[in-house]
């Protein structure tokens, strides 16, 4: 058995670079400290690597320095601080020492837990960087979430984050998974998220940022990987802020045309609830990771295939590894103050209220109903076939085992459980299941299910295993 590397410290990370000699260039922090810049200062050597380290924290001098963003922490400022550090860098060292040196920026904006600000810490990372001198550089983009109790210990895991992202893509950019699985090391799992990540630039130009996305998710570093309908990596927080989110669970193997009905009858309703009005509406279609990898046959490739035919939809599309409900209503409602909608069948809803579905749970049943229905927190019910007596159903007069059934009672009464009239003509006339069937073995008709633009995107790109009929 070959022994493993051994994982270097942050200090000893920080000493590596400053003695190399290969890297120079500045680090600029707004929020939580210096404590990135702190790590190479204190392994000594320091002058080999920073030209510039610098924090402008008050947001006038920010807004003189980098120009006016939209918000404070976020991206676009980011970007700002990358974009204007690296100029000024290649500007006033690029003849003295664009021969030999690689230049580097690595910029963060974040906000940490402080007495105004007594929630979990969250901000942006990147790094702009030469491979080589005089190249053109490659990026990274990180967004992430602090969890830690205190303003040091979430100072101190930044700090960490950030030395680990720089040694990382110096020594890793040729292998961007390698990149991933190193930010963590030195840092206890719990202490953060890293929830969004995006490479960029010529040394990157064949990087999928979805599959990285999707390796932070397999590599629990973030429970939820979001992407816009071109393939764009989304930062949840960013994209959900101040708004209403309206979210369809699926294995869309592949999306049919029931699922964009359905999608379509949830749409009408919950943009006509009062609380909804005057507020941007974001639909989501979301695949959790148990579905993803179900099976063998469901891997990387046929995750790329769903996203893709979604994107064919101008869908937005979220993955997770989150299975229960409660836990994804708390996930959403953390990142917006916009009501929150769940859209499901009558079997899941029947699923959701069995007792001993929650047996993991110290307050069971009550316990899940509680973290489920978080103040704007719906459950949009298409009727069905009850799963017990097989007879046609709506949300509201589900037959429900009598333990639960006050329960069921009051969340209809409430609103909480809110149903999608319909008549049973209105079912899909066979499962997704079926349809994938008859894709793979060229079984004509199953056309008829599918929207036009994924029949068309499966049969020119052989999605899903699709085989052209005989």
């Amino acid at each position: 058995m070959k022994n493993q590397p051994r994982i270097l410290s942050t200090l000893e990370k920080a000493q590596e670079i400053n003695f190399s000699g290969r890297h120079y260039g500045t680090i600029a922090e707004i929020g939580a400290g210096q404590e990135v810049a702190r790590w190479f200062f204190q392994a000594g050597g320091a002058a080999g690597t920073i030209a510039k380290s610098m924090s402008a924290y008050d947001m006038t001098f920010s807004n003189a320095i980098y120009g006016k963003a939209g918000r404070f922490v976020s991206r676009e400022r980011l970007q700002e601080m990358l974009n204007y550090e690296y100029r000024l860098l290649i500007e006033r060292l690029g003849a003295e020492r664009g021969d030999h040196s690689r230049f580097f920026v690595f910029a963060d904006t974040v906000t940490a837990r402080s007495h105004k600000h007594a929630a979990d810490g969250k901000g942006w990372l990147g790094i702009r960087f030469q491979t080589e001198p005089n190249r053109p550089p490659g990026e990274i983009h990180l967004h992430v979430r602090l969890m830690d109790p205190t303003n040091a210990e979430q100072m101190e895991a930044l700090g960490v984050l950030g030395v680990n992202l720089i040694h990382a893509a110096f020594l890793h950019w040729r292998n961007p998974e390698e990149i991933l699985s190193r930010l963590m090391d030195g840092i206890r799992y719990g202490r953060l998220e890293v929830d969004m990540v995006a490479f960029g630039g010529p040394v990157f130009a064949r990087v999928d940022n979805r599959l990285a996305s999707l390796k932070l998710v397999r590599s629990n570093l973030t429970p939820v990987a979001l992407f816009a309908a071109t393939g764009e990596n989304l930062e949840a927080e960013d994209s959900f802020y101040n708004k209403s989110v309206l979210l369809l669970r699926g294995h869309y193997r592949p999306i049919t045309n029931f699922h964009m009905r359905m999608m379509a009858k949830a749409s009408a309703v919950f943009r006509a609830d009062p609380e909804n009005k005057g507020r941007e509406i974001v639909e989501v279609c979301e695949i959790t990771m148990r579905n993803l990898v179900r099976s063998r046959k469901a891997g990387i490739e046929d995750f790329l295939d769903r996203v893709d035919c979604m994107g064919a939809l101008k869908r937005t599309v979220m993955v997770t590894n989150i299975f229960r409900f409660h836990r994804l209503a708390w996930y959403i409602t953390q990142r917006t103050k916009g009501s929150v909608g769940f859209v499901i069948g009558v079997p899941l809803l029947a699923k959701m209220l069995e007792e001993q579905f929650y047996s993991d749970l110290s307050g069971g049943i009550l316990e899940a109903m509680g973290r489920l229905f978080l103040p704007g927190v719906k459950l949009l019910v298409q009727p069905g076939h009850d799963p017990v007596t097989g007879a046609f159903v709506t949300g509201h007069n589900l037959t429900v085992p009598e333990p639960i059934r006050e329960i069921y009672r009051y969340l209809v009464r409430t609103g909480r459980i809110v149903d999608l009239a319909g008549e049973e003509r209105d079912l899909p006339p066979c499962s997704s299941s079926e349809i994938l069937r008859n894709i793979r073995s060229g079984k004509k008709g199953w056309e008829k299910n599918v929207p036009a633009p994924v029949v068309h995107l499966i049969r020119r790109r052989r999605l899903l295993g699709y085989r052209a009929p005989r």
